[in-house]
């Protein structure tokens, strides 16, 4: 990460505020994978499809 990949995020449109809430998110969720990881806990089934039948199921409201 890199100030201008910032920058690139406000002429997207985003604000500061924005960007720090993404942050957190994006933080927490490498956190909570890590630790998954770390403690060998499998990934759900659903979490494993092959990324067409993902989307099928995504697109019609399954998952």
């Amino acid at each position: 990460m890199q100030k201008s990949d910032i920058n690139n995020l406000r002429t997207q449109g985003f604000d500061d505020d924005q960007i720090t809430i993404a942050t957190q998110v994006i933080a927490y969720f490498n956190y909570i994978n890590r630790i998954a990881d770390g403690l060998g806990v499998d990934p759900e089934d659903w979490m494993t499809l092959p990324r067409d039948e993902w989307l099928a199921n995504k697109a019609s409201g399954y998952e």
